[in-house]
């Protein structure tokens, strides 16, 4: 998520910042523009930031299952790693090739997982005060 941001906030808003150049003549106009470009991506982000809050909230009211998929998944791809890189060369066991595609996912997974804990933390002591 943070790369598609990184993409949208970075090349996008300058090639449309850019772009402004062309469009207008006097340098009001273009800060008129740019400024009025900015309110509408801040805005946005601020919209995809509280639908992230809102999906943590309802996973930590959420029963036992929407509460831990996080953990059990982390569990089963922390398995497979101790597995493939110890467990199988330590007995001489089939080991299968992992591609590349899950380890991405691992990070994906890893992030997805520090930011949840910490969305549930934040929810737990929000819930306390």
């Amino acid at each position: 998520m943070n790369k598609v941001l990184e993409w949208f906030g970075g090349s996008v808003v300058k090639d449309v910042m850019g772009g402004l150049d062309n469009l207008f003549t006097s340098k009001e106009e273009k800060m008129a523009a740019e400024n009025a470009i900015r309110e509408i991506l801040i805005k946005k982000e601020l919209e995809l930031q509280k639908m992230q809050t809102e999906v943590i909230v309802t996973e930590a009211k959420g029963n036992w299952l929407q509460r831990s998929w996080r953990p059990i998944l982390m569990l089963a791809f922390g398995f497979i790693v101790i597995y493939v890189k110890f467990i199988g060369p330590l007995f001489d066991l089939t080991i299968p090739e992992l591609e590349d595609e899950f380890w991405n996912l691992l990070q994906i997974g890893i992030g997805g997982y520090v930011v949840g804990r910490t969305g549930e933390k934040m929810m737990a002591s929000y819930k306390g005060s």
